[in-house]
């Protein structure tokens, strides 16, 4: 009895870390969404979204080596997702707007699609660097073809001036620059959270201690992301 207690504890223990560790990793990447995204958006820095997308999916491969579970990815990608929503508080823009439901998309198919791809590689990749850049590799492209037709056949992105393109174009283009950007910073990613999840560190060891410096990660991630949004 006293034994199943304690298992029941901590497997909600876990799903409280798990829980945790989803908004803190997804707050990082919204914010870095917010901040270097939108730093390089504004001055038309050349292939902007394959560098934020790489940062992503280095940002979920650190989480994958700390957790072992693919199935949190997608969730990571939703919270960062959400940061596009401060567009429509602070602009009043509609929630339609392809300039938030664009970039949000973007996003989910990255976590989406590298999540499948880890879910059928994830025993190979921490024995092998070439399957973490080939998943990388692979995830790059499935996530930029799927967004692009998203983008044009759902969103109708040619409708807009600013961002017309051809989806073949795109897709050799783009495209390959964010497979070669994934393939970069998967292992990267992966190897920062391998180092972080042998280190020690007694302080937040401490449950409370723990939970809130999470809780102090998220909260400044939303704030600064959200004043970057509205200086930018």
């Amino acid at each position: 009895m006293v034994e199943n207690t304690e298992s029941r504890l901590g497997n909600r223990q876990g799903v409280a870390n798990i829980f945790v560790g989803v908004l803190v990793f997804g707050s990082i990447w919204g914010f870095l969404e917010a901040t270097l995204g939108g730093y390089l958006h504004m001055i038309i820095f050349p292939n902007k979204g394959a560098i934020m997308a790489g940062i992503g999916v280095a940002i979920m491969s650190s989480a994958l080596a700390i957790y072992r579970k693919p199935s949190i990815l997608p969730w990571i990608g939703v919270v960062a997702a959400l940061f596009k929503l401060l567009d429509v508080w602070f602009f009043a823009q509609p929630i339609t707007s392809i300039h938030i439901v664009n970039p949000a998309m973007a996003i989910i198919f990255e976590s989406l699609v590298f999540s499948a791809v880890i879910a059928l590689m994830l025993n190979k990749i921490p024995r092998s660097a070439v399957a973490s850049v080939g998943a990388g590799v692979l995830a790059g492209i499935i996530s930029a073809v799927g967004w692009v037709y998203f983008a044009i056949y759902v969103m109708n992105a040619p409708a807009y001036a600013r961002v017309v393109f051809t989806a073949p174009g795109y897709i050799s283009n783009q495209g390959v620059v964010q497979a070669v950007f994934f393939g970069i910073f998967v292992p990267l990613g992966y190897l920062i959270g391998e180092k972080l999840a042998t280190q020690r560190f007694p302080v937040l060891a401490r449950k409370p201690l723990y939970f809130g410096a999470s809780a102090a990660i998220i909260v400044f991630c939303w704030v600064i992301g959200a004043m970057a949004i509205l200086m930018l």
